[in-house]
């Protein structure tokens, strides 16, 4: 049974008292069937623009959208979309339809080509409801009856009529990834026609539309089951991402890996945190490793210098799909670094954070948690162990306060120099420096009574270390002085004694 919220069943019913059809349609009937709450709602119907913004001139409305047929109206609370019926939407150009039916079946996905109205109840002409409620949730394409000519040898042409779903993919080529994304934001998968037609139609990838191809993939990377939907579509991925080709099947030969570059590429996916710039770094970080691979004399793999190699890789590709600047940046970064080493003291870490800040020692630290569980069967590896102690130190430090900077210091170079404990400036860089190696080895000791204090007994010290050099030296020079008035040293007089 299907429960709509009294916002959607209000404009629903506005429309139909006005004359019009209404019904709710695409991912929101899609997730009502599957009992989830969607968080969007869209409605289409037979009214125009000007007919919609009429209906709800009560409510606020933004037109925006309205290039491309789309009116927001928010209803206590809840924003809803309401679009007239329509065959083609491209960029902001729209193309118009008369029925329901037209407006189901440019939806690409039966599963999406479901609409509903609480007095009508589900309509569903291309049976999407199935491909969601059997064993498995299928993503199935749209197709239409085509009549084929069929020619055998040594027999009459003849006449065959198929389901074509070809439409649904050359329409908009960035379908084919949408596919891959249910895959991944949700437990489908693409049913076998479905996938052999998109099989046979990957040329059209060359003239989807860059962003329409980088979002999808975007959403790709970010789904929870990532690293399945990466691993088991490779074949399409790569016509999109043909770096990715060489990397499919090809063996490390290496003792810290136990799957070949794709298959590890799509687990550090999987095992990385959500976020772009880190699950983007892992997609790309090892398709750099089959031009960097030597063997030794013990047959191992080993791959030096493919972080530079990656780097470039990825740059490549980012700027092929108009990744945004700031994002390229990062990544790139990411990518080159992600296996530098992690110092496990935590003093040289600390100097670490100073030389690349916490964020961007936190997300490489991400990523090389994600890359060292992905290397081996067993994900809780020595080396993923430390690296995640890396983290929680990082998490310590700087949400306790522990001082990782020298201005972090409770006392400051002005107040040392105005207490008198130094005598010029460069002095007290040279104390502020002495305070802060103190502070590295012992956080607690970062109190402002304390390092005073230490200063203090410090400057005591150097006045007694400085009072011994100023004696010394002295020593030194009276010892000369007495040289030089005596002139000559003296000699021992040695006489013969007289014969007797």
């Amino acid at each position: 049974m299907i429960i709509l919220p009294s916002q959607i069943e209000t404009a629903i019913e506005l429309l139909e008292n006005a004359g019009f059809e209404a019904y709710i349609v695409g991912a929101c009937v899609r997730e009502l069937v599957l009992g989830n709450s969607p968080q969007d709602y869209d409605i289409v119907t037979n009214a125009e623009i000007n007919d919609i913004m009429f209906t709800f001139r009560d409510y606020r409305i933004s037109d925006e959208g309205a290039a491309r047929g789309e009116i927001l109206v928010t209803m206590l609370g809840m924003v809803v979309q309401i679009s007239p019926y329509r065959r083609e939407v491209v960029g902001n150009r729209v193309m118009y339809a008369k029925d329901l039916d037209t407006d189901l079946a440019r939806r690409g996905f039966t599963m999406n080509a479901m609409a509903y109205n609480p007095k009508e109840g589900l309509i569903d002409p291309y049976d999407g409801k199935s491909a969601l409620t059997g064993e498995i949730k299928q993503v199935v394409a749209i197709g239409e009856n085509v009549t084929v000519n069929i020619n055998k040898r040594g027999s009459e042409p003849t006449t065959e009529t198929i389901y074509d779903m070809t439409k649904s993919f050359t329409s908009k080529p960035s379908r084919m990834l949408k596919a891959i994304r249910y895959c991944s934001e949700d437990e489908y998968e693409i049913e076998e026609q479905t996938r052999n037609c998109m099989r046979n139609n990957l040329s059209c990838f060359d003239y989807a539309e860059k962003d329409l191809v980088r979002g999808e993939l975007q959403r790709i990377v970010m789904g929870k089951f990532a690293a399945r939907a990466l691993e088991q579509n490779a074949d399409i991925l790569k016509c999109v991402l043909p770096e990715i080709e060489i990397c499919i099947g090809f063996e490390q030969q290496s003792v810290h890996h136990d799957f070949d570059v794709w298959t590890h590429i799509c687990r550090a996916v999987g095992y990385s945190l959500p976020v772009p710039e880190i699950r983007f770094a892992m997609l790309f970080h090892d398709l750099g490793k089959p031009d960097c691979m030597y063997i030794d004399s013990k047959h191992h793999g080993h791959f030096k210098g493919h972080g530079e190699r990656s780097r470039l890789i990825a740059e490549g590709i980012m700027r092929r799909l108009e990744f945004p600047k700031n994002m390229m940046s990062e990544i790139s970064w990411l990518v080159y670094h992600h296996d530098v080493p992690i110092p496990e003291d935590r003093k040289e870490l600390k100097a670490l954070i100073r030389e690349l800040g916490v964020t961007d020692l936190r997300n490489l630290l991400q990523c090389e948690i994600a890359d060292s569980r992905a290397r081996k069967l067993e994900s809780d590896q020595p080396s993923t162990v430390k690296l995640r102690a890396a983290l929680t130190a990082l998490n310590e430090i700087v949400e306790t306060g522990e001082c990782y900077e020298i201005s972090q210091l409770a006392v400051d170079r002005r107040e040392l120099i105005d207490r008198r404990l130094v005598s010029s400036e460069k002095e007290a860089d040279q104390l502020m420096e002495a305070l802060f190696e103190i502070v590295l080895d012992k956080p607690s000791f970062n109190n402002r009574l304390m390092l005073l204090d230490i200063a203090e007994k410090s400057k005591s010290k150097l006045e007694q270390i400085e009072a011994e050099r100023l004696k010394a030296q002295q020593e030194r020079a009276e010892a000369e002085k007495l040289r030089r008035e005596k002139g000559r040293r003296v000699e021992p007089v040695f006489t013969k004694k007289k014969k007797q």
